[in-house]
């Protein structure tokens, strides 16, 4: 059985604690919170003790395992502590603010021999699985184009918090929210080798980075990517079209009303997917998924299939169209040597 201590008592880790309570193998033994009231409510409703230290909390002897939900700030201080106390790691995205932060996350990883998984949970969500299924396959030949979209009016409700307006404290929206896509566009093109991104703050004086931004990758294979990042849309949408040599797909939407997958193949062949269709291919949540899946790779002794490498790539994506936009060139990656 792996012990478990869930620090960041807010939305994510109620979410992350829920799934965490169905997967097999796991018992969650404790909560952190900086806010003791929090801590306690969450601690309370499982049966467990709450904390409020959170550098004490990941280094408890009873923990084998820390599940990371605190803001993105907090990140690599509680990783490299946590580590160095031979507790495995799940940490959720964005990894951290910066590249270097990152990857001074991993060297602590590896140093003392535990494992890491970054909560990049778009990877478990049917229609996003389907789009990467279906280009890998190569039944479509290979890929020419990837576009993105995830565009919203701002955070608001449980999500609108001082420390998400901050770039240093949050990453930003690139960050914050676009890492997903981020990891999602790199998942299904593969490496990228340059970034060239344009973009401002035109609705949120109160953010300090841009609130819609359009950013171009170039793949090693030559392959383009585009992402539209925007928080200023009053309409919203979440979807994304690829191009390859044979076929194409389209997804109007990744999930709610709408959500299903159209592909296309070059001689007029089509067929159109529903999220129930492929819903029963995956039962469980992808919350549910993504901690089974580090649970396991901790019993199995293996990498989890989502490493700090691939954490740390989504950043650093994201650092480099920030950069880009405020230098208006193309930037290289990677921008941290390995």
């Amino acid at each position: 059985m792996i012990k478990v201590g869930i620090v960041g008592c807010g939305a994510m880790g109620r979410s992350l604690a829920s799934e965490l309570a169905k997967v097999e193998g796991a018992k969650i033994v404790g909560f952190c919170d900086v806010s003791q009231e929090r801590a306690m409510e969450l601690a309370n409703s499982y049966g467990v003790p709450a904390y409020s230290d959170p550098i004490a909390f990941v280094t408890h002897p009873e923990i084998d395992a820390v599940v990371i939900a605190t803001p993105p700030f907090t990140h690599k201080e509680l990783t490299i502590t946590a580590a160095e106390a031979k507790k495995h790691i799940f940490c959720e995205k964005p990894m951290a603010p910066t590249t270097s932060d990152c990857l001074e996350m991993i060297r602590a990883c590896e140093r003392n021999g535990v494992k890491l998984m970054i909560g990049q949970v778009c990877r478990y969500y049917p229609l996003h699985r389907a789009v990467k299924e279906n280009v890998a396959s190569g039944r479509l030949g290979e890929l020419i184009s990837l576009f993105v979209y995830r565009v919203g009016g701002g955070f608001s409700g449980v999500w609108d918090v001082p420390w998400r307006k901050s770039r240093a404290q949050s990453g930003g929206a690139l960050m914050e929210i676009n890492t997903h896509e981020l990891d999602f566009m790199r998942w299904v093109g593969g490496e990228v080798e340059c970034v060239f991104a344009h973009g401002g703050n035109y609705v949120h004086s109160d953010w300090d980075y841009p609130d819609c931004a359009f950013v171009s990758l170039s793949y090693r294979s030559g392959a383009i990517g585009l992402l539209h990042s925007s928080q200023v849309s009053a309409i919203g949408g979440y979807g994304c079209r690829v191009d390859c040599t044979k076929g194409s797909i389209l997804l109007p939407s990744f999930w709610g009303e709408g959500a299903k997958m159209v592909v296309r193949t070059a001689d007029g062949e089509e067929r159109s997917i529903s999220m129930d269709e492929l819903s029963e291919r995956f039962p469980h949540s992808p919350v549910w998924q993504e901690l089974n899946e580090f649970i396991s790779a901790i019993r199995e002794g293996r990498e989890p299939e989502i490493t700090g490498y691939d954490g740390m790539a989504a950043v650093e994506l994201a650092e480099a169209a920030y950069m880009s936009i405020e230098t208006k060139k193309p930037v290289a990656i990677p921008l941290v040597e390995r």
